[in-house]
């Protein structure tokens, strides 16, 4: 208080009046930052989650799909218009899209080296009931036309399928995307029992008139963008011609191995 001419006057005490000392402000910061660090590690983990399912989910559309595909496209082999017609002249020698078929047959092999995928050919008859890979007809009623297929896997890890029917142009079309290896054994019927007795990577002349079935393994794998895997890991996968993925690098990507049979109905007798 201060006196002036015996009056008294009120003044304010500003050494009461204070606000946060910088320690103070340094240990909010702090409590703050380790708040925001936590709510980061929280939405990054919901993202990784997310991004984790949602590449499951498309490994698994991929499987199915190609199952499909497969399945639709291989099965068809040997089919023909005329039941009671020679195998050998409804399917001739030919060497349509590199393909060495034999008479009579309906399939023929290209075997990989070691790492690499393999190519299956087939072929088969139509008079606009069974279809390509892109689902356009085979052949008109009463105009029958024959279509060679090839299945292999290109570059950019993509099942293809190249087809061509009698002498037109051929033609490309994509099945699956994220493929690492695509592998093809044959099943013979060494006996007359309509079922494989043995399988086999390599046809020569007289297997492959004996093929009755295939067997495709297929190993799938999510896009380049999609991480599964918290660290990277070696793929550890042996195919049913004793060869593995020993020599693939190490990564993050998700895998899934289909082993599929497919019975070729159609040159069963």
């Amino acid at each position: 208080m201060l006196h002036h001419r015996g009056a008294t006057v009120n003044t304010p005490d500003y050494r009461r009046e204070r606000g946060f000392s910088l320690v103070e402000l340094m240990v909010a910061m702090v409590v703050g930052l380790l708040l925001l660090a936590g709510v980061l590690q929280i939405l990054l983990a919901n993202r990784e989650a997310f991004d984790a399912q949602r590449g499951r989910g498309h490994l698994q559309e991929n499987a199915r799909l190609a199952s499909f595909m497969l399945e639709n496209v291989v099965a068809h082999a040997g089919f023909r218009t005329d039941l009671t017609g020679d195998l050998e002249q409804v399917f001739r020698a030919n060497d349509t899209l590199g393909a060495d078929f034999r008479p009579g047959a309906v399939v023929s092999s290209q075997s990989n080296t070691q790492g690499q995928s393999d190519t299956l050919y087939i072929r088969f008859q139509g008079e606009g009931s069974v279809h390509n890979c892109r689902g356009a007809s085979i052949g008109s009623p009463g105009s029958p036309e024959t279509t060679y297929v090839s299945l292999f896997v290109e570059q950019s890890r993509t099942l293809m399928c190249r087809y061509v029917t009698d002498d037109k142009n051929p033609s490309t079309a994509q099945l699956v995307e994220g493929v690492d290896r695509f592998e093809v054994r044959y099943g013979l019927d060494t006996d007359d029992d309509n079922s494989a007795d043995r399988y086999v990577s390599d046809l020569t002349a007289a297997q492959a008139a004996q093929v009755v079935s295939v067997r495709i393994q297929l190993l799938l794998r999510t896009l380049d963008e999609e991480n599964l895997l918290p660290v990277a890991q070696q793929p550890d996968y042996v195919f049913s011609d004793g060869s593995d993925t020993g020599d693939m690098p190490a990564d993050r990507a998700g895998r899934l191995f289909l082993d599929q049979t497919i019975a070729l109905r159609n040159t069963l007798q």
